[in-house]
């Protein structure tokens, strides 16, 4: 979990600044672990499977440009980079590696379901995206190297000359950051950022998913006037059991859509679908019934499955989601998924799985585990 300075508790945190205001936490990561290098991580910007970006940094003495590439890349392109200002940006890293995983656990007291991706960015001296904001909480922590960081919760204009490709807003001044390795900057929605390399450096974003609330009802005007994000700032630690969506959580999604009391299912079962969706080009694929049927045989001998690195898994009192897809969740069952959730394995039992054959089945089919290793 992160060090977080002074007497800060999680519960404080979420009481004081999360969706409220920005922290910078010095030594909050003694080390990133794990990490990843250079070298790795542009070796996944090479890959078709991969989200990942280029962002140029322009100079002129009239105008700084940022101009964004999105990959693949080629290898050799890469290594042909200049010496400074530009970025590579890789999404869904922990999708792809899934070790990179356990980063998520540094801020234990955020629901899962609620982390969306982790992106690692790498930096040589001068490079950044340029001033703009996000739409959703993010988590910024500082891997080696330094970076110069401007933070400001004013009313920043956009600059659309700024780039073509990119959302930025005017240059500010705004509160200045110097972060090392082990530093986390903490930001809320909305809250403009520009972060500047000053040495070569390495920032895992652990950032959060923000429905908007046009996913969650299909009757929502676009025209109402309101904040179009789902935003929970009133979380509380005891919400964080890992893949479980709170009755808070709906209720908060129902506030927000002005839904009615009748209407609670309907939408926990919509925001349950809609947090575990998966992007197509990391979708697991699903396994046939007779494979998922040959599996369960495995289980029933005692083989360990690890769940797959790409899928999304979560759980209200009602029901189960996988990957976009629900299932209604016996009660007794619910220890089992809560366990599969938080260890993102499962080593199967003839009993265990004659008692929930349905239900693992259906998980099997959905893609929800990799392949079995027998005993």
């Amino acid at each position: 979990m992160l060090k977080l300075p002074g007497t800060l508790t999680a519960e404080s945190f979420l009481d004081r600044y999360w969706q409220k205001e920005h922290l910078f936490m010095q030594h909050a990561l003694p080390r990133v672990r794990p990490s990843i290098s250079r070298n790795e991580l542009a070796w996944l910007a090479t890959l078709d499977d991969v989200e990942s970006r280029l962002v140029f940094t322009e100079r002129d003495a009239e105008q700084t440009r940022y101009v964004a590439e999105a990959g693949p890349f080629d290898d050799e392109f890469l290594a042909a980079l200049p010496r400074r200002d530009w970025t590579l940006l890789v999404h869904d890293v922990e999708k792809h590696l899934p070790a990179m995983r356990k980063l998520f656990a540094s801020v234990p007291f955020i629901p899962d379901w609620r982390i969306d991706d982790l992106m690692v960015s790498f930096a040589a001296p001068g490079g950044g995206v340029g001033p703009h904001r996000d739409n959703y909480d993010v988590f910024l922590c500082q891997g080696i190297g330094e970076r110069e960081w401007h933070v400001t919760s004013e009313d920043i204009g956009p600059n659309p000359m700024a780039s073509d490709d990119l959302a930025l807003t005017e240059n500010f001044a705004g509160e200045q950051h110097l972060v090392h390795d082990g530093d986390v900057l903490y930001l809320p929605p909305g809250v403009a950022h520009w972060g500047t390399a000053r040495r070569a450096c390495m920032t895992y974003s652990i950032g959060m998913r923000a429905p908007q609330l046009s996913d969650l009802s299909e009757q929502l005007s676009e025209t109402e006037g309101r904040n179009p994000f789902y935003v929970d700032p009133a979380l509380d630690v005891s919400e964080s059991t890992t893949g479980y969506i709170s009755p808070a959580s709906v209720r908060r999604a129902m506030h927000l859509l002005h839904s009615t009391d009748d209407e609670f299912e309907r939408v926990a079962v919509t925001l349950g679908r809609f947090v575990t969706e998966t992007k197509d080009w990391i979708t697991p694929d699903p396994l046939s019934e007779e494979d998922a049927t040959s599996l369960l045989i495995e289980l029933r001998r005692g083989a360990r499955l690890a769940v797959h690195g790409m899928a999304r898994i979560a759980f209200d009192d009602r029901n189960l989601y996988v990957n976009g897809r629900n299932m209604a969740l016996p009660e007794e069952a619910r220890p089992l998924v809560a366990e599969i959730c938080a260890r993102r394995r499962y080593r199967g039992s003839a009993r265990a799985v004659e008692t929930w054959r349905n239900l693992l089945k259906w998980m099997l089919k959905m893609g929800t585990f990799e392949i079995a290793e027998t005993v």
